[in-house]
Formats: structure tokens, C-alpha cells, sequence
């Protein structure tokens, strides 16, 4: 759980300390009132990466040279983690932290509008959803993950030099084989997990969609069957890879099929079904983070965009307390007209980089 967020020169918003508590936060307030930078800025914080940009040295307010973040977990660890320029520095309890261990601190489950593309975009989208789900399950996995990236990068440089030998490519094929079978593995268990938390969901929430099917297809599908399949496969590829200079098997080219009634989601939903089943599948993450005992904060930016207000409410139902507790929940929105009060523990006021308590339930 978050316990604190402290922000300096940070997007719009002016500096803040925050105290936090579990339970259900609303942040209320119109377009550039700081809602979303608030989100940002703890999501930034607790993994290194923004969900806005790609350079976290973009997020700088206007005028400054620099910005810091800070935050404390209800465990009292303390993560600060500071951008200038295009440097970043962070400190895990006043020392230098392993990405890691980092990423173990606070579990976060983060949906923003551009989480729709894991429904509707291209494969890459869904790729690193497949790669979330991993390092949140097992962040060690980020050394799998990494060394399986630098592997591809020698091969897919080995591949556009104008001359090269089969006997060069052998020992990149060899480490991917080991790195990506053991990659495909974990990636079928979390789709696995995740579609049944996903089905569970749906379920509970009364929605009345369609049957949900995720189904994991690796690259190739022999993938599953171990490191000397998949090195099989590879090698079987290196002829046609030599004349399109590119590698064409591997994790890098997994997917995962998304079905709804027993059709391609695309082709079959409505604009309001796809954005409940992409919510769904957000809470389904943190179910699954759940049920190996971690309690993830789950921040959801503008959450009733495009729903109607009784499907609002179902899906805001599924964040109630359950037997294990309160969950801790951020929450943004500017219609505070289909907020009931029932359904909150926490309203907060957001204007001009401005965040205040307004209610504490």
C-alpha cells in the first residue's frame, strides 16, 4: 500500500506531500487540473517508467530543470526517484536499489486510455502485456527478459552485415533458445492465470458480455516444448532471416488471441464493450498479483470515460472490499455527478496542480 507521494517540478502539478490510505480515491477535477499527473507521477515512481512518455525527462515542469518523487509504502520503504535533464537517479531507502528489488516494492496495476490498444492494436501492445504480467509475478524475470533483448539485438545486427556465417548466428540461436523457451513458459503460466481471473471477473461483474477467451500463441509454437525445440525452429529459419536481414522466430513475435463471443474481438464489440472488457482486463492483472498474496495499488485514469453509468458501477463494484481488506485504489474523473458517496472513501479536489482532500469518508 501507499502511504505517502511527495512531487517537485513534476508535470503541472504544484509541490506536494500527500498522506494515503487504503481504500477507494477519487480524484475529481476538469481536463489539466493535475488528475492524471498524480497517477504519473506515483506510476513513475514505483516502476521508473511513465505510461505518457518515453523520455520521464519530458514530464519536467515548464521552467525548471529538474523534478523529484517520492514515496513510502506502508512496509516503510521509501523510494526517491529524481529526473535532470536527460539523467534519472533513484534511491531505494537512501541506497542504490537494483531495478528489481525495485519494482518489488509497490505492485501497481495502471489503466489509461491507451491500454484500449492491447484490444484493438498491433501486436507489441499485447507483448507488453504479456511482459508486465511476468515481472509482476516474478520480477527476477527482468534478467530473462533482458538478456533474451541483448541476444536478439547481436543476432538482428549479425543478420544486416553483408556477409556473415552460419557458424556466427549458432551461438545467438543457442542463447535465445535457452532464454526464450524459459520466456515462453512464464508467459503461457501468467495467460493462463489471467484468463481465468478474467473469466471470474466478467463473471462477478454482471455485465452481461459475451464469453472471454485469451489464448497465448508463441512464435513459434514448438516454443513450449523446450530450449531445444525452439532452437530447432530457429535454425530451420536462418535461411530465410538471411535474405529478409531480420529475425522472424522468437518471443519477440509472440501474440495473444482475444476472443469474445467465440469472435475476434475487434470485429464484434461495441466502443463501450471493448473499454469495459480493457478495465476487466486491468483488474484481472491485479487478481492475479493478488492471488500470490501481493496487494497492488491500482490507479485507473479517467475510468468512466465512454461507460454509461450503470456499467461505471459495476466495474467500480469489483474494487470493494473483500475478505482480505480494503484495496487502495486511485481513481480520476470530472463528473462527480455519477459518483455516489457510497462508493467512496476518498474524494479529491484537483485544480490548477492543486490536490486536496475534499472528503475523507
Amino acid at each position: 500500500m501507499l502511504r505517502e507521494i511527495a512531487a517537485r517540478n513534476f508535470r503541472n502539478l504544484e509541490p506536494l506531500r500527500l498522506e494515503l490510505s487504503e481504500g477507494r480515491h477519487l480524484l475529481l477535477g476538469p481536463n489539466g487540473a493535475g488528475k492524471t499527473s498524480l497517477l504519473e507521477a506515483i506510476y513513475l515512481t514505483a516502476t521508473t517508467r511513465s505510461f505518457r512518455t518515453a523520455r520521464p525527462a519530458e514530464a519536467i515542469r515548464h521552467g525548471e530543470r529538474d523534478f523529484f518523487l517520492e514515496l513510502e509504502t506502508a512496509a516503510g520503504d521509501r523510494l526517491e526517484l529524481a529526473a535532470e535533464g536527460g539523467e534519472r537517479r533513484r534511491r531505494k531507502n537512501g541506497k542504490a536499489a537494483d531495478l528489481a528489488g525495485w519494482l518489488a516494492t509497490l505492485p501497481l496495476v495502471a489503466w489509461t486510455g491507451a491500454d484500449l490498444e492491447i484490444l484493438l492494436g498491433a501486436p507489441a501492445s499485447r507483448r507488453r502485456l504479456l511482459d508486465r504480467g511476468v515481472i509482476g509475478r516474478r520480477p527476477a524475470a527482468l534478467a530473462l527478459l533482458a538478456g533474451y533483448r541483448q541476444a536478439l539485438e547481436e543476432k538482428r545486427g549479425l543478420l544486416q552485415q553483408e556477409r556473415f556465417t552460419a557458424a556466427e548466428l549458432e551461438p545467438w540461436n543457442q542463447l535465445l533458445a535457452t532464454y526464450g523457451a524459459e520466456l515462453a513458459a512464464e508467459r503461457q503460466l501468467f495467460v493462463a492465470e489471467l484468463a481465468t481471473a478474467l473469466a471470474e471477473l466478467a463473471e462477478k461483474s454482471e455485465l452481461g458480455l459475451p464469453p472471454l477467451e485469451l489464448s497465448y500463441r508463441p512464435s513459434p509454437a514448438k516454443a513450449l516444448a523446450g530450449a531445444e525445440a525452439l532452437y530447432a525452429a530457429l535454425s530451420g529459419a536462418s535461411r530465410a532471416e538471411a535474405a529478409q536481414r531480420q529475425p522472424l522466430v522468437g518471443p519477440q513475435r509472440d501474440e495473444i488471441e482475444i476472443r469474445f463471443g467465440g469472435q475476434p474481438l475487434r470485429q464484434v464489440a461495441s466502443a463501450g464493450e471493448r473499454k469495459a472488457l480493457s478495465l476487466l482486463l486491468s483488474l484481472a492483472q491485479g487478481r492475479v498479483l493478488e492471488k500470490q498474496g501481493k496487494r497492488p495499488v491500482y490507479l485507473l485514469d479517467d475510468l468512466d470515460a465512454e461507460l454509461d453509468r450503470e456499467r461505471r458501477r459495476r466495474l467500480w463494484r469489483l474494487l470493494e472490499p473483500g475478505p482480505e481488506g480494503p484495496l487502495q485504489v486511485f481513481a480520476s474523473s470530472n463528473r462527480p455527478e455519477i459518483w455516489p458517496a457510497s462508493e467512496l472513501d476518498f474524494r479529491w479536489a484537483c485544480e490548477r496542480g492543486r490536490i486536496a482532500l475534499e472528503v475523507g469518508l
